[in-house]
């Protein structure tokens, strides 16, 4: 009994052990917190597509210049490409969530394909130096409603879109101007010096 508690404990040391998601190699991998960033490559996938919400374009705009101007309040943004610490190569699938009842009995109240529910942000960051990625981090986070006491205006605001039949299409606003804090809180946690 004793040794089997022995195997127990010592499988849970090991798990404790394991490496974090961003080493991406046999050596740990540390960046100095005062670090800056520059934006080499943003590419945006739109899944959702519905004219009565925001352009792909314009989805891609907003959480482009979001990613930028927080890394910019940080004080994390390069002057240019060439001076930055770092590059960062950014995929972000931004995926709409459109109540459609199909003609159901919703359909009585408020009209489908009107009513933004949630939206998927998944995304995965590139880290390089001198050409040579250093490490990435992917995260996917599923079905985001607003939230916070903004988002509360924005759950109103919702709310009187569905009573009067008129839709939320100013919430997405809401979200891209708002995504990207995901991403700096991830670099933000990668291990420093």
């Amino acid at each position: 009994m004793r040794v089997f508690a022995l195997l127990l404990a010592l499988s849970f040391l090991a798990g404790c052990a394991s490496k974090p998601d961003y080493y991406i190699s046999p050596a740990p991998v540390s960046i100095p917190k005062t670090a800056t960033f520059w934006v080499d490559t943003f590419d945006v996938e739109v899944v959702g597509q519905n004219p009565r919400f925001l352009p792909d374009a314009k989805v891609r705009e907003q959480l482009g210049v979001d990613l930028v101007e927080r890394l910019l309040k940080a004080k994390r943004y390069a002057t240019s490409k060439a001076s930055a610490d770092y590059l960062l190569d950014v995929d972000i699938v931004y995926t709409r969530h459109i109540a459609d009842s199909k003609g159901g009995l919703s359909t009585l109240i408020v009209d489908d394909n009107t009513i933004l529910s949630s939206i998927d942000f998944s995304y995965q960051v590139k880290v390089k130096q001198a050409g040579a990625e250093v490490l990435h981090f992917a995260q996917a986070r599923e079905g985001l409603v607003p939230n916070n006491w903004a988002g509360q205006a924005q759950q109103w605001k919702t709310i009187g879109g569905i009573v009067t039949n008129t839709g939320n299409a100013s919430v997405e606003l809401h979200f891209t101007g708002g995504l990207s804090r995901y991403i700096l809180d991830d670099l933000r946690d990668i291990p420093s010096r």
